[in-house]
Formats: structure tokens, sequence, C-alpha cells
């Protein structure tokens, strides 16, 4: 054990003298904002100081007392790390997870020789009944903690630059997928999919606390599925939240409008939101496709969709017959996120359809995709859509700054 102090000591010594004194000499640091600089000189100052503690814990490895409080520390810093690196990893900050897998090592280490120092004598039930209880607080650390982790890594971001804006009068369509069921083209059972959540609840609220009213279809009407990954404790969002508490627009959802008997031209905002499901019927829609096209030459429809519902705008077509948005800039969700996630057998993929059709395809990308989050205005200030389930505020806001610039009226703060 006092070899393993020594190592650990010097470890933390080293890593704290670099992340303190120059963390430019790290390459995930060598460009990063003043921010992250900031938080490397924390991190190396903690680091110092634990190392500072292993060395004298070395000299004096004989205090009993000593040895535990370094060993206590040195686990619980460890761990801490290793959420702490594994959260920004995914964010983007580190191009590699090798740093929260070395801490995760050393606090695994830590734990053995905690367990090793202060229940050596004792019998085996007890030393498993101890090292059960401390995997199962990390673990259960971790998982308390995923919703602010995957939150701080980039899901569900909130909008830096959102405003407050009174829309009182002006109307709003969102439309969603009637699909549910994840499978690959002529299969009928797989896992139960739909609409994602957020990307249909972000915008609902974004436009129904501007005062304006919200309408909700899909592509047969209907209940709409939802898909159930969406609710998942670590994964749903605040609007998610609400919208499970909220009966009215509940009943939206189970009784949502056809597209079909929809007028599109009357409505000020048309939204598509995505999720697997719409990868089955908003590309493959005629009806859709052409009720785009009436809306955009209506002049008075903001287009907007997010994620895999940039599918319902690749069949609008302008009055030649040619592909409406073709030429323009936009995003969707990228393939790179698909892969990542697995989900390779829906028909019809946003980049792919998106680039084919010619359209200046703008997207974020980082360590993992479905982390990162862009919203793109076209050329004409017609269209306006999101990168993935991370994009709704920033697209929602979007959408109502043009509208009231468009009108002359004035942004609030």
């Amino acid at each position: 054990m006092k070899k393993f102090i020594f190592i650990s000591t010097i470890i933390e010594l080293l890593a704290g003298s670099i992340f303190f004194f120059a963390p430019q000499l790290i390459p995930d640091f060598d460009t990063s904002v003043s921010g992250y600089m900031g938080m490397a000189r924390m991190y190396g100052a903690a680091a110092l100081g634990l190392g500072l503690l292993g060395f004298y814990t070395w000299r004096n490895s004989f205090d009993e007392l000593l040895v535990k409080v370094f060993l206590t520390a040195f686990f619980v810093f460890n761990i801490g790390a290793f959420i702490g690196i594994l959260s920004s990893f995914l964010g983007g900050v580190f191009a590699n997870p090798e740093g929260a897998v070395l801490h995760l090592i050393l606090g695994i280490f830590s734990g053995y020789y905690f367990i090793k120092h202060n229940l050596g004598d004792k019998p085996i039930g007890r030393k498993l009944l101890t090292a059960a209880a401390m995997i199962f607080g990390t673990i259960g650390v971790l998982v308390s903690q995923l919703p602010n982790i995957l939150h701080q890594a980039g899901l569900h971001p909130d909008y830096a630059y959102s405003k407050s804006y009174e829309m009182a009068g002006k109307k709003a369509l969102i439309i969603t997928t009637s699909h549910g069921v994840l499978n690959f083209p002529g299969e009928t059972d797989g896992d139960p999919t739909g609409v994602f959540a957020s990307e249909m609840t972000v915008p609902y609220y974004e436009f129904q606390d501007a005062g304006m009213k919200v309408d909700v279809a899909s592509i047969k009407g209907g209940e709409i599925p939802v898909d159930p990954q969406s609710f998942l404790f670590m994964i749903k969002s605040k609007s998610d939240e609400r919208y499970l508490e909220d009966k009215d627009f509940q009943l939206k959802v189970k009784n949502s409008q056809k597209i079909d008997d929809i007028d599109f031209t009357q409505y000020d905002v048309i939204w598509m939101a995505g999720g697997w499901g719409a990868a089955y019927d908003l590309g493959q829609s005629e009806v859709l496709g052409q009720k785009v096209s009436e809306a955009y030459y209506a002049q008075k429809p903001l287009i907007g969709s997010v994620c895999h519902g940039a599918l319902g705008l690749i069949q609008a077509r302008d009055t030649l017959g040619n592909f409406l948005i073709t030429g323009r800039t936009m995003t969707g969700v990228t393939d790179r996120q698909l892969i990542q996630l697995g989900i390779t057998q829906t028909p019809l993929h946003p980049e792919s359809e998106l680039r084919k059709l010619g359209v200046n395809y703008k997207y974020n990308s980082g360590n993992v995709d479905m982390f990162q989050t862009i919203s793109v205005v076209d050329e004409e200030r017609r269209f306006v859509t999101g990168q993935n389930q991370n994009s709704g505020h920033e697209t929602a806001q979007k959408m109502m700054a043009i509208i009231l610039e468009n009108s002359g009226k004035t942004i609030l703060d």
C-alpha cells in the first residue's frame, strides 16, 4: 500500500503541476476558451493539494488515521474526477476519455486499499459488504447525477439568448409523425418509437408562452405515438415534465388533427418535429410536401423543423416543379449521430436526403453528435431548421424573432 500511495502521489503532483501552471501544454486545452483554462487550473490546484497530502501520508504511513483520511480523500477525488471528465468528454471539451479511465482505475485501487487497510483482519463477508456499499454508492451518485451530466454535456441546453416575445393573435401548427414502430422497411415488429417528445413539447411551450394559439397535427391524425425513451429520467426535458402534467396538451396529442384537413396558410408558424418515426412518413408524404409549398407561396407562414422533422421539407416543390429547398442553407440530424446511436434501419436519413437535394447542409459535430446543436436560418428567412433534439429552444426563438422583425414590432428582453 505504501508503494501505491507513493505512485499515486507522484501522479497527482505531476498532473496538478501541469494543469495548474501550464494547462496550455495539454492538447485539449491549447486552444480552449478562458473558462476551460480556469477549470483546468482549479483541477490542478486540487490535484496538487491531494499530492501534498499523499506525500505527507507516504512519509508517515505508520499513522493509521492519516492513511485512512488519504485513502478516503483519494477515492472521493478520483471518482468525482471520473464523473467530471466523462461529462466533459461527452460535451466535446476533451478529445479522448483516457483521463476519465485513469481516474476510475485510481479510484478503484484506492477503494481496494481502503478496505484492505481498515478491514484487513475482519471477516470476508464484512469486506464484501463494504466493497458493495462503495460500488453501489458510486453507481448511485453517478445515476443520480446523470440528468445534470447529460445536460452539461449538451442535452437540452438552455438558450443563452432567450427573450420574451409577445405573439398574441398569432397561430402555430406543430406537425409530427404517425409512425410508432422502429423497424426495417417491410417489417411490422420493432421497438416502440414515434415523435421525440422534446421536439414537440419545447416549441409548443415556447409558442404558447408567447401568447400564440398552438395546434397539433400528424400525418394520419388521431393519437400521436411518442417515443417512450423521451421520458427516461435522465433524458426528459423540463418541457417534457410540463407536458406530463398538462391535460390540455395531452388531449391534443391524443386527438391530433390530420394534415390533409388543415389549411397551412392560416398559420404564422409551421413546425415539424422529429424522432425516429418521422423517418417513415414525413419525407414520404406528398400531401405534406404540397402543403409546405402552399404555405411558402402564401408568404405568411414561417416554416421550421428540428432533427428528422427536416424530412417534411423534401417533397415540397416550387412552381416549376423543382425542389423548394435546393440551394438553401439548412440543417437536420447528422448521419454520424444516427450511426453513433445505432439507428441505421430507418428508411430516410435527414443529412443524406438534404444533401441529395442540393441543400447547403450545416451542422456541428463533436465526440458525441447527440450533444451538439445548431439552428440555421435560410437566405430568404423563410425556413429555420435545427440540427437535433437540442435545437428546439433556439429554433423556436429565432422563428419568433423573425416574425416580430418582419412586423416591425419591438423584441422584449
